[in-house]
């Protein structure tokens, strides 16, 4: 027999609708601190094919989680959710209904009219909140693969995936004497310069720098003070470092940690969305390498403290 679900009250629709807007502005409210500003960006290193918006979400509710998946996709990984589990809210693609579908095919299926789909909050769960299923169920291991070890050359792999992105924006790399500075992006010239004193793994971490100043000026009505455009390209260096296991948080977060305190919810939004953006634009790069970590034993260390780039 046929489930039916009650259909909700104009009431109960607004209710929902405010408290999905409180959950929103809550997780926003978040990086307001510069001790949220960083969880923030620890997260997105987790979650980095996930929106910022969903980023922030899953922080918000459950900071511990390193893993989400929807309660059948815990089931098909061997796992089931906790009892008494409270679940992980974040926003999922809504399809058109199929009544919706029908009558625009009933009135001509014009191209330009076909119904388009929204969003809704979907449940998932954290890996914390998971057990795994009894035999015959055959639970697949959900610790991370350890990071890279960092070493001089770890990484030199990676470096040409990005100056190839760099060609495709029409900016080319020059690997030279940057000066006092380990990096610089001339958008005018359309040229990024890395100093080529830097061992491999400096040269990468400074390139995404650097790279991400050049997609900064790409963003269509981006108007960003010297001070947000800093953090935006930190933020991204620091998350796209993270997500190949390059760690550059001596560097990149104490210079970051100043400027969120001040910031209003509408600037930190955007920042947040802009660095989303950009780090999973160059983390995509990365991560069609053939060869994500070729490694060698030249120790490299960066003067802790010290920013990547200038």
């Amino acid at each position: 027999m046929a489930k039916h679900t009650r259909s909700l009250t104009d009431e109960e629709r607004e209710q929902r609708r405010a408290q999905q807007r409180e959950l929103v502005r809550a997780s926003v409210e978040q990086l307001r601190s510069s001790d949220g500003w960083q969880a923030y960006l620890k997260a997105r290193a987790r979650f980095h094919s996930y929106s910022w918006r969903n980023v922030l979400l899953i922080l918000h509710q459950h900071p511990t989680a390193q893993r989400v998946a929807g309660f059948r996709a815990w089931v098909d990984l061997g796992y089931c959710p906790m009892k008494g589990s409270k679940a992980i809210r974040i926003w999922a693609p809504c399809p058109p209904t199929t009544r919706q579908l029908q009558a625009w095919r009933n009135a001509g299926a014009d191209p330009h009219e076909k119904p388009r789909g929204g969003y809704k909050l979907t449940s998932v769960f954290a890996q914390d909140q998971v057990a795994e299923l009894p035999p015959p169920a055959k639970p697949v291991p959900l610790a991370p693969p350890p990071s890279a070890e960092i070493t001089g050359h770890s990484h030199r792999a990676l470096i040409s995936q990005l100056v190839e992105l760099a060609s495709e924006i029409d900016y080319t790399v020059d690997f030279t004497d940057a000066g006092a500075a380990d990096g610089t992006c001339n958008r005018n010239r359309r040229r990024i310069a890395v100093a080529d004193r830097l061992a491999p793994n400096g040269r990468l971490a400074t390139l995404i720098h650097e790279l991400a100043h050049a997609l900064v000026g790409l963003e269509p009505d981006a108007k960003l003070t010297y001070a947000q455009e800093e953090l935006v390209v930190e933020s991204v260096a620091w998350s796209c470092c993270q997500t190949v296991g390059l760690d550059t948080s001596a560097n990149s977060i104490p210079y970051l940690a100043s400027w969120a305190e001040q910031a209003s919810l509408e600037v930190l939004e955007q920042t947040a969305a802009i660095t989303g953006r950009l780090a999973q634009r160059i983390e995509d790069a990365l991560l069609a390498a053939p060869a994500a970590h070729e490694a060698d034993h030249e120790p490299t260390h960066h003067s802790p403290g010290s920013p990547i780039a200038a």
